[in-house]
């Protein structure tokens, strides 16, 4: 089970941050030679689409990570593995408010929307730096 829950862990940050780096780096420059109808048309197709994809990640992370916490770290004194461990949450833990934020067909978010990439950005180097905390603990 724990192999597993690993994979599943796994698959999901690829995807998460793939389809981040996919929104970021390839779709939404490409569909700036667009007409604006048809640009606002095909990101809020995307977002529709993304919602779910991201919704569904959030879920698999945190649930995959519940478990590889009480495997792996929950019988461990406070100490380096926590204090990194805990950064990673919190890091994690923005991603997914940020995520939620993009998605969430909520009016307040409108502004939050507008500013798509910068945010996206943002997400995408916290689950860079996410990733790189994942690599040293496994190295612990």
């Amino acid at each position: 089970m724990t192999t597993f829950m690993q994979w599943i862990h796994l698959s999901a940050a690829v995807i998460g941050v793939g389809g981040i780096a996919f929104l970021l780096f390839l779709l939404i420059p490409s569909a700036r030679v667009l007409a604006p109808e048809q640009h606002d048309a095909l990101l809020k197709r995307v977002q529709g689409r993304f919602r779910w994809v991201s919704w569904s990640v959030i879920v698999l992370l945190t649930g995959s990570g519940l478990y590889n916490v009480r495997a792996y770290y929950w019988e461990l004194a406070w100490g380096r593995a926590w204090f990194w461990l805990t950064i990673k949450i919190s890091l994690a833990l923005l991603v997914f408010a940020v995520s939620l934020a993009l998605t969430l067909p909520l009016p307040f978010l409108a502004r939050f929307r507008e500013q798509r990439e910068r945010w996206l950005s943002v997400a995408l180097a916290l689950a860079m730096i996410v990733i790189l905390i994942s690599a040293y603990l496994r190295r612990g």
